[in-house]
């Protein structure tokens, strides 16, 4: 590598030695990936939800709010407080990220046939849910009205060039190996990202697991199941919960086991309570204790 940092990324330096070497030992994400899976009661949730919504006088400031942009928040909030959790791997270093960036797919209409667009939004680690739930919005109808997001833009430029592909991953590739890849390519591609979400609920799907991508920086990969509901017994009264499916997949070279557990508990304790998420960083962290 030319240079130590990247555009989006600074060096960790003064690792323990075992966890220096574990880049050495496992070349790639897959080989390196955990997974983790959470079920989560969100009938609280659903309710802020809904509070939220009657407040709203449009119907645009209504339909803004979703689940969708709640796990998000939470899931910024979650990486906010645990920042080990923001970085990545490349050519056996471990790199901090600069930058708070979630990815995602749209599908452009709710047909079999539909194209896939990607999203990427950038956030900071204070955002309201009311300012991550603007972001989708508006990166959602980008996706919808444009049919193609920067990266497939910039991609299908090259795919009509005979060996445009070949030249621009080779170009791509050996600016990646000398860590001098520029922003305005990183910006852009999806896969360079804090989290990929797919949120399969949306089209009526269960959640899998995911792979993770070897291109790119992106080392967690979340994906969101369908709403379920299950009948519960408190005493002798019987109730029906709703709840989901998140299936997380994570390179485990980026931070230990403990952290990642940690980081599962707060997600959990901010989607099962998310007037949470209305605290400042510094108190969030000591009511999730």
């Amino acid at each position: 590598m030319l240079f130590r940092d990247r555009c989006d990324g600074t060096r960790v330096l003064g690792q323990h030695a075992l966890n220096a070497l574990m880049p050495y030992m496992m070349r790639g994400r897959n080989e390196s990936a955990v997974y983790y899976e959470k079920e989560i009661n969100i009938e609280n949730s659903l309710a802020y939800l809904k509070s939220l919504k009657k407040m709203q006088e449009a119907k645009e400031d209504q339909d803004r709010f979703s689940l969708f942009g709640l796990i998000i928040t939470a899931a910024l909030r979650a990486m906010a407080l645990y920042p080990q959790l923001n970085r990545f791997v490349h050519r056996r270093a471990l790199y901090q990220r600069k930058h708070l960036a979630f990815s995602f797919i749209v599908k452009q209409e709710f047909d079999v046939d539909a194209p896939e667009v990607n999203a990427k939004i950038f956030l900071e680690p204070g955002d309201s849910f009311s300012t991550v739930s603007e972001k989708i919005s508006v990166a959602i109808l980008n996706a919808r009205q444009n049919g193609e997001g920067d990266g497939e833009r910039f991609a299908n430029i090259f795919h009509k060039i005979p060996g445009g592909k070949a030249l621009i991953m080779g170009i791509y590739r050996f600016l990646e190996q000398f860590n001098i890849a520029p922003w305005s390519l990183i910006r852009m591609d999806p896969l360079y990202s804090s989290i990929y979400f797919a949120n399969l609920g949306s089209i009526g799907l269960n959640a899998p697991y995911h792979h993770l991508y070897e291109w790119g920086t992106t080392s967690i990969f979340i994906v969101i199941g369908k709403l379920f509901s299950k009948e519960l017994w408190h005493g002798n009264v019987r109730t029906r919960q709703r709840y989901i499916d998140l299936r997380m997949t994570l390179d485990e070279r980026i931070a230990d086991g403990f952290l990642f557990a940690e980081a599962a508990s707060a997600l959990y304790k901010m989607l099962s309570n998310p007037s949470l998420l209305e605290l400042p960083l510094a108190e969030l962290k000591q009511a999730i204790r």
